[in-house]
């Protein structure tokens, strides 16, 4: 290099440098001569008028648009390894036959069970029943262990099952307890645990004072409650066309007479002879928009109390009693959810 060559090099050095840090605030370099040479497609995305330059919100759009993008990608690649992981863990359980699926009080049931199960019975549109899917492995399962649960429950309540049995004569002893005297047993457990199912399945005579505004109705109850006749009352002041001349609505179980609203559940709250709070009904039948009604119930035809007629009860007493069961999944399978009786897949990231 000749003498003036190499004063002149430090000067297009600065002069360069100068360059690459020129900011105007709105406009960065993108080449200075000094850097390595830019992505063309970068800059042809970017620079959209072919100076050379693009604005700073460009560029940093672009880089929190790069950014978001690779941040997608690692959390695809994460999840697809979570997911080869867990198929994994599942082939190599579905290989061993002797294998625990699942264990629960008094027994379990091994992974070759759930595949003999699932080639003598396969769902319908099964693929492979001999290469179950996860999902379809986990689904028989599933219901191997509710049918074991229902007959320790059903045992235990005084209804002999033998779970030891292949699951058609398991499933045939329980069905045999659920269709009849378990259902006994069920509604006469329901009822302890709660007393109002009973006047629920108990006919109502009922008879209601119905007027247009609180303050009518307050009148109407006090004045029953005083002792005048609740027909002599009614007679008087009830909207017609609601009840009988009388106030007498009629006889039947409180959501028959008035489906499963406010005055249904009011019922339950009485004795015979006892009125109801004044309660807010809307209706086009008053004037003003608003019912205002007082209900009284006349008499309980407790001979005519249908339990059926609200039930059956053995399906809810039993599922109550299963899930209280530890049950023990493999963690290759899943895990046990007591509160729907089903095994859940492996949670994935």
């Amino acid at each position: 290099m000749s003498r003036r060559a190499a004063l002149l090099a430090p000067l297009v050095l600065v002069a360069l440098l100068t360059f690459a840090c020129a900011d105007d605030g709105d406009v960065v370099t993108i080449h200075t001569g000094l850097e390595p040479e830019p992505d063309a497609e970068l800059i042809a995305e970017l620079d959209t008028d072919g100076d050379g330059v693009v604005s700073r919100e460009a560029a940093q759009a672009a880089a929190t648009e790069a950014e978001r993008q690779a941040q997608e990608d690692a959390d695809r690649a994460e999840r697809d390894a979570a997911r080869a992981a867990q198929e994994t863990a599942y082939q190599a359980l579905l290989a061993d036959a002797d294998a625990v699926a699942a264990s629960f009080p008094g027994g379990q049931i091994l992974i070759g069970d759930v595949r003999a199960n699932i080639v003598e019975s396969p769902v319908t549109l099964m693929d492979d029943p001999e290469n179950p899917t996860h999902e379809e492995f986990v689904s028989r399962l599933t219901s191997m262990i509710q049918l074991r649960l229902a007959g320790i429950a059903l045992d235990e309540s005084g209804f002999p099952v033998d779970i030891g049995l292949p699951d058609a004569e398991i499933n045939a002893q329980v069905q045999a307890h659920l269709e009849g005297p378990f259902e006994e047993f069920a509604q006469q457990r329901a009822i302890e645990d709660d007393p109002s199912i009973e006047r629920l399945a108990t006919p109502h005579c009922v008879s209601a004072l119905a007027v247009t505004s609180e303050a009518d109705a307050v009148a109407a109850s006090d004045r029953v409650q005083a002792g005048e006749p609740l027909g002599d009352v009614a007679a008087a002041v009830n909207l017609p066309g609601l009840t009988e001349t009388d106030g007498t609505i009629g006889c039947g179980q409180p959501f028959d007479l008035f489906g499963g609203g406010e005055l249904a559940l009011a019922l339950l709250e009485l004795e015979p002879g006892e009125l109801t709070a004044p309660l807010l009904l809307p209706s086009a039948a008053s004037p003003t928009g608003e019912l205002w009604v007082v209900l009284r119930v006349d008499s309980l035809r407790t001979d005519a109390t249908d339990l059926s007629s609200i039930g059956p009860f053995a399906g809810h007493v039993l599922t109550e009693a299963m899930s209280t069961y530890e049950v023990n999944v493999a963690p290759a399978l899943g895990a046990w959810n007591a509160g729907n009786l089903r095994v859940s897949l492996p949670i994935l990231p």
